[in-house]
């Protein structure tokens, strides 16, 4: 927004008295003073006029381990959120960077910062999204292979990105992948009849789930 519309509109004045008040040198961003009216200032930037703070927002990013059982969502009407486990005045201006399904664990990212959350979940972007992913029967060299080639996804009708696969005993791996579909790795391993039962998502992108972070535990992150 430009600042001369923020400050008259703050203050519930026209242009003339607003352009005054830039005049005298009553208006500071970031602590800075400001006579460049048409300035552009961000919904993050700090504002004063006259001594008096008229917006001082607060970027928040937050990594959260999502324990089983809540879901990803700022409000649900059957099932505990991964906001109630935020026990914030400021936690309601949050969104999520990425969903986990209910029983699925680990990490997820919330913020207010809307362009934050965009670089992470744009597909264009091809953020890596890494699990640690158990199922029901050993994983041969097909399974992996084909992961690694990219799947057909036909519901979407489209091709997955190749994903990287990390086999760590027969029945377990770190798999990285590079979209979000709906239930994407379940969907994976589904088509060679193996079924996940357990999935945790330890990094989204260079973003890592810490190790000293418990289950239903959160940090702030710069």
């Amino acid at each position: 927004m430009r600042l001369d519309r923020l400050v008259g509109k703050w203050l519930g004045y026209g242009k003339k008295r607003t352009r005054e008040v830039f005049e005298v040198g009553d208006v500071w961003v970031n602590g800075l003073r400001v006579i460049e009216r048409s300035q552009m200032v961000g919904s993050f930037d700090r504002v004063e006029v006259g001594g008096t703070v008229i917006q001082a927002r607060e970027r928040k990013k937050i990594l959260l381990n999502k324990p089983s059982g809540y879901v990803s969502a700022t409000s649900d009407l059957e099932h505990p959120t991964v906001l109630d486990l935020i026990n914030e005045d400021w936690a309601g201006e949050l969104h999520l960077a990425g969903r986990l399904d209910r029983f699925t664990t680990g990490l997820v990212i919330l913020t207010n910062d809307g362009r934050f959350s965009e670089s992470l979940t744009d597909p264009d972007q091809k953020v890596g999204k890494r699990y640690l992913v158990m199922v029901d029967r050993e994983i041969d060299q097909e399974v992996v292979a084909v992961m690694q080639q990219g799947m057909w996804f036909a519901k979407e009708r489209v091709m997955t990105s190749p994903a990287l696969v990390e086999l760590l005993n027969p029945r377990q791996c770190r798999l990285t992948i590079f979209e979000g579909k709906h239930h994407q790795v379940k969907r994976m391993f589904a088509q060679f009849d193996l079924k996940v039962v357990s999935l945790h998502r330890e990094a989204i992108g260079s973003i890592e789930l810490p190790d000293d972070l418990a289950p239903g535990c959160w940090r702030e992150i710069a």
